[in-house]
């Protein structure tokens, strides 16, 4: 399990937090199941993503040019592990990379 890196926790709200790229699908704890989350790669400042919870098997990615991504992201609470599922993508999840991210409860 990966802890996401809590930067701001505004209870009911949002959190804004970073976690690591690792190519492969891992689980992300931030503490609750997100409703809708904006991330972005951080270290090469080339992906912009929009994910809400209605759209499990997709999410928006804005790089070069528009593409709706289909990859699954969900929301998971698990007993373990309560927080956001990543796909093994190279968009939302690349190896070596950090990303940041805007995750709303809902």
């Amino acid at each position: 399990m990966a802890n996401a890196t809590i930067i701001v926790n505004r209870p009911r709200s949002f959190v804004v937090g970073t976690y690591a790229g690792t190519t492969a699908a891992q689980n992300i704890n931030i503490g609750f199941k997100p409703a809708a989350m904006i991330f972005w790669n951080v270290t090469d400042q080339d992906d912009l993503n929009f994910w809400v919870d209605s759209e499990i098997t997709t999410f928006m990615n804005v790089a070069a040019a528009a593409a709706k991504i289909t990859a699954a992201i969900t929301a998971v609470d698990n007993g373990t592990v309560c927080g956001f599922s990543l796909p093994s993508d190279s968009d939302a999840n690349e190896d070596g990379k950090t990303y940041a991210f805007i995750a709303f409860y809902s």
